[in-house]
C-alpha cells in the first residue's frame, strides 16, 4: 500500500446544525460568540475562505486581539494569500512582541513567502530569548526542513521533544522525517507517541496508519485508518487509504466506494481515479473504467497507464478501434513496458490481423524476456 501522500480533505453532507447557527447570525449580525462560532465550525470543516469571512468580521469590532489575527494570517496562508497572511501576522506581532505562538506564526509565513533569512533570524531571536521554550526548537525544526536540511530539522526536532515529551507536532513532524529517510521503526515510535499526547488528532492517526500500511501490517493500519474517521467521520484522506487497502486486497466494491468519496472532494485527483478505474476493471465495469481513464487522460495527456487500461477495457467492449489505439498511444510513451504489446496483439487478433498481432505478441515477449 502506498503511504499518505493527498492532501488533507474534508467535507460534510450533513447539516449538524449550521443552517441554526447561521439563522441565529443573521438575526443579530453583530453577535461576536456566533460570529466565533461560524469561524470555528468552518475552519475545522476546511472551508477557509468562509472562516476567514467570519475572522475578518471578528477583527473588524476588535483589531487588538493578536490571537484572532494570527489565527486570520495561518488561514490566508493556507489558501496562498500570502501577502495578507504577513500583514495580519505583522500586525498580530506588533501588538504581542513577545508571544511565541505569533512568532511561530510569523515565522511560517516567511517560509511560504521563501524569506529563508528572515525567518532564520526570528527563530534565532526566539532560541535567544528563550532558550528553554520546546516551541523555539520545534521553530526550527520546520525552517531546516523546509530548507531541506533534514538532519539538522532532526535534531531541532529532538531537542523541543527532550525538553517536553508531550509535545505531539515535534514527535509527528520527527516521524515524517524518519518516515522520509527509511527510518520507519523509529518512525512509528514518534506517531504512537504523537497519539498518545494527544489522541483525538486524526492526523497522527492517517500518519501511523500509512507506515503500517508500507509495513504491510494491514490490521493495524485498518484500525488506524477507522480511528481517523471515528474522530472526524469526513476525513478524506483515511477513505482514500482504507480504499488503496481493499484495492490490494481484492475487496473492490469497498475500494469503489472509498474512492467515489476521495473524488467528490477533489474530482481531478489522478491517484483516485487511476485506483477507481483499476477496480471498475477487476469489477467487470469497463465503461466506467473507460471514463475513468480518459478522465486522467484529459488531466494528464501523456500518462501511459491510462492509455494501458484504456486499451484493456475497450478490449473487454470489443471496441478494438479505440483499444488499438490507446495501445500504441501508451507504446510510444514507455516502448519498454512489454504489457501494452500483449494486449494489443489480442486488439489485432480480435480486428482479424493476425500479422499485425504476432508482431505484437513477438515484441511483447522480447520485452519480457529481456527482463527476466
Amino acid at each position: 500500500m502506498e503511504g499518505v501522500t493527498f492532501q488533507r480533505w474534508s467535507r460534510r453532507n450533513n447539516d449538524d446544525g449550521l443552517s441554526s447557527l447561521i439563522k441565529r447570525h443573521q438575526n443579530n449580525p453583530n453577535d461576536l460568540v456566533t460570529i466565533t462560532e461560524l469561524a470555528d465550525r468552518f475552519e475545522k470543516e476546511r472551508d477557509y475562505a468562509r472562516s476567514i469571512t467570519y475572522l475578518e468580521a471578528l477583527i473588524q469590532a476588535d483589531r487588538s486581539d493578536p490571537k484572532v489575527l494570527c489565527r486570520l494570517g495561518k488561514l490566508l496562508r493556507k489558501v496562498g494569500r500570502l501577502d495578507e497572511s504577513l500583514a495580519k501576522v505583522e500586525e498580530a506581532r506588533d501588538i504581542a512582541p513577545d508571544d511565541l505562538e505569533v512568532q511561530l506564526s510569523l515565522s511560517k509565513t516567511y517560509i511560504a513567502l521563501n524569506l529563508f533569512d528572515e525567518s532564520e533570524k526570528l527563530v534565532l531571536s526566539m532560541l535567544a530569548d528563550f532558550p528553554d521554550q520546546p516551541i523555539c526548537y520545534y521553530a526550527l525544526g520546520v525552517l531546516r526542513m523546509k530548507q531541506g536540511r533534514e538532519a539538522d530539522s532532526m535534531e531541532a526536532l529532538r531537542k523541543a521533544i527532550r525538553i517536553d515529551p508531550g509535545f505531539a507536532r515535534a514527535h509527528s513532524d520527527l516521524g515524517l522525517l524518519l518516515e522520509r529517510s527509511g527510518e520507519t521503526d523509529e518512525a512509528l515510535f514518534h506517531f504512537r507517541r504523537a497519539i498518545r499526547c494527544e489522541p483525538s488528532r486524526p492526523e497522527w492517526h492517517l500518519n501511523l496508519g500509512a507506515v503500517y500500511g508500507e509495513k504491510k501490517m494491514v490490521r493495524e493500519a485498518l484500525i488506524e485508518f477507522n480511528e481517523a474517521l471515528r474522530l472526524d467521520p469526513d476525513n478524506v484522506e483515511a477513505h482514500f487509504n482504507l480504499g488503496m487497502i481493499s484495492h490490494d486486497q481484492g475487496a473492490y466494491e469497498d475500494a469503489i466506494r472509498e474512492f467515489k468519496i476521495a473524488l467528490e472532494a477533489e474530482p481531478d485527483n489522478i491517484k483516485a481515479h487511476y485506483l477507481l478505474g483499476r477496480s471498475y476493471i477487476r469489477r467487470g465495469l469497463y465503461d466506467r473504467a473507460r471514463k475513468e481513464m480518459k478522465k486522467i487522460l484529459s488531466l494528464d495527456p501523456e500518462n501511459s497507464k491510462a492509455y494501458y487500461y484504456l486499451g484493456i477495457a475497450g478490449n473487454k467492449r470489443e471496441k478494438e478501434d479505440e483499444a488499438i489505439a490507446a495501445l500504441k498511444k501508451s507504446i510510444a510513451i514507455d516502448p519498454e513496458e512489454s504489457k501494452p504489446y500483449y494486449y494489443l496483439g489480442i486488439a489485432y487478433d480480435k480486428k482479424g490481423s493476425g500479422e499485425m498481432a504476432r508482431e505484437a505478441y513477438r515484441a511483447a515477449d522480447r520485452l519480457f524476456q529481456a527482463r527476466r
